[in-house]
């Protein structure tokens, strides 16, 4: 099944990226937010995914990696940063939509593509220096009891992992990032249904000596382009809310010590670790098929991008 997902996911993600490279969506601020997720989504997939295919299929080959000191701080990481990175990212896309939809001029001003760039890296940043951390307390310790090494937490540091990639990272996943994401997919909601009150009277009273015939068409294609954005955003607000929670409340139960277990809730505790991680990782290859589903720009794009290779 998480090789299904791997193909699934490449191929979503690689189509994705090159659908938001072109200058149709590349030049919408909400395009930049959405292709930086597909960035991180496509990382994710090489990253933590194929380790888990690596190991359920090539235990040996997966001992090898886990097992050396490289991987155990660099792995540990990404582990942490690139999903943040993609919720992040997703709600970044969520609050320029609600601002370009917003009917305040000032709030429409923060919609730009300078803006977003800089927002993008920033973020990034920001990200990187709160997983810092983590290349520290991680590393090669062995076990006399199993007599093997293994990447683990270093001594002393247990309380700083339960904090921070505990319950920051199933706070800001399960909780923060759903919460924001769906109060501002509400406002965007209004302000979509305000707009579209608004767009009718002008029509019925604007003048060709006021606003040209080729402005008025220019602008009702910005409101088709920034309605199917917004449709299409909604949708993945959503799915990421449902597929996310799941698999945060398994990862939070890994730090409840609840003492031992019967066999009947060891493996009613796997059963639903299961379901959750194929939901967390579907969560990562849904993008590129919630786009295609739910926007007509974006199959265009596609189409028109597909069409000009197949004619060279």
């Amino acid at each position: 099944m998480l090789i299904v997902l791997y193909n699934i996911g490449m191929y979503g993600s690689c189509l994705n990226m090159i659908t938001f490279l072109q200058k149709k969506l590349r030049i919408n601020p909400c395009g930049v937010y959405l292709l930086s997720t597909s960035v991180i989504d496509f990382s994710i997939m090489n990253v933590i995914l194929l380790m888990d295919i690596i190991v359920e299929f090539n235990p040996s080959l997966s001992t090898i990696i886990e097992g050396t000191r490289i991987w155990c701080k660099l792995g540990s990481y990404l582990n942490f940063i690139l999903p943040c990175l993609s919720s992040t990212y997703l709600t970044l896309a969520s609050i320029d939509r609600f601002c370009i939809s917003s009917a305040s001029p000032t709030l429409r001003q923060w919609s730009s593509l300078k803006i977003s760039r800089i927002v993008v890296v920033s973020a990034f940043a920001i990200w990187a220096l709160i997983g810092l951390h983590i290349p520290v307390i991680y590393d090669i310790i062995y076990k006399p009891m199993f007599r093997i090494y293994t990447c683990n937490v270093a001594r002393g540091s247990r309380t700083a992992v339960l904090l921070i990639d505990g319950f920051l990272f199933s706070l800001f996943n399960g909780l923060i990032i759903p919460f924001i994401s769906c109060i501002f997919g509400l406002l965007i909601y209004f302000n979509m249904k305000k707009s579209r009150a608004r767009i009718l009277p002008q029509q019925n009273t604007e003048t060709t000596g006021i606003i040209t015939v080729p402005a008025h068409r220019k602008r009702i294609a910005l409101n088709r382009r920034s309605s199917h954005m917004l449709f299409m955003l909604l949708v993945q607000v959503l799915a990421t809310f449902f597929l996310n929670i799941p698999f945060i409340v398994i990862y939070l139960l890994r730090y409840v010590d609840r003492g031992q277990k019967t066999v009947y809730e060891t493996t009613i505790f796997l059963i639903f670790r299961y379901i959750g991680q194929w939901l967390y990782y579907l969560n990562y290859c849904k993008t590129f098929y919630i786009n295609t589903l739910t926007s007509r720009l974006f199959r265009r794009t596609l189409c028109g991008q597909f069409c000009s290779h197949l004619n060279r």
